[in-house]
């Protein structure tokens, strides 16, 4: 995901998308539930609701629990649809002013 995302947000390699390579290092189980929302439209990475194409519904965005999640159809745990409306939500809005410019 921070290979896809990190480009788009123009975020630094010191940032916190990327591999950790210092040690201690810990873990937790993270397993698939039936819990949370993972529907609604695809999009693609700036946003853009796709119809059933996959060709871009003009000026309709989609982000978080409104959105089809790019993990499919997995739920990694409470919070996870919270960083992902963040983060495409902006990306939606910055492609958004940005055709507003346009036209």
């Amino acid at each position: 995901m921070a290979k896809i995302v990190r480009p788009l947000l123009k975020s630094p390699r010191s940032s916190v998308l990327g591999p950790i390579n210092t040690s201690p290092y810990y873990a937790l189980k993270v397993g698939a539930s039936a819990l949370g929302t993972v529907g609604g439209p695809k999009t693609d990475a700036h946003g853009h609701a796709l119809d059933i194409d996959g060709k871009v519904i003009p000026g309709l965005y989609a982000a978080g629990n409104a959105g089809g999640a790019p993990t499919k159809a997995f739920y990694g745990g409470a919070g996870g649809t919270i960083s992902l409306g963040l983060v495409f939500g902006y990306l939606a809005g910055l492609e958004a002013a940005r055709r507003q410019d346009d036209s």
